[in-house]
């Protein structure tokens, strides 16, 4: 049954074009979140790891916005 509905899936398709945008979203934030070492807390009360996934996610967004700056300013003409 699975293999059949893979193979039927309308891979150019609007909707799964947006299923496969989040999903593959979702993907790299995990395996940033895996190298930052959020999947295995070594933490024991609630609010500590609460904390600590705030703070790693505050890191993951924020390298996305440098990278974001850092592409928009390479799109730039340099003005001489």
């Amino acid at each position: 049954e699975g293999a059949r509905m893979r193979h039927t899936l309308d891979r150019e398709g609007a909707e799964y074009k947006v299923v496969y945008g989040t999903r593959t979203m979702v993907e790299r934030i995990n395996s940033q979140a895996e190298a930052l070492g959020i999947t295995t807390p070594k933490l024991r009360r609630g609010r500590a790891i609460v904390n600590q996934n705030s703070l790693i996610y505050v890191l993951i967004n924020l390298r996305a916005l440098q990278r974001m700056r850092h592409a928009a300013t390479e799109e730039r003409p340099l003005i001489a």
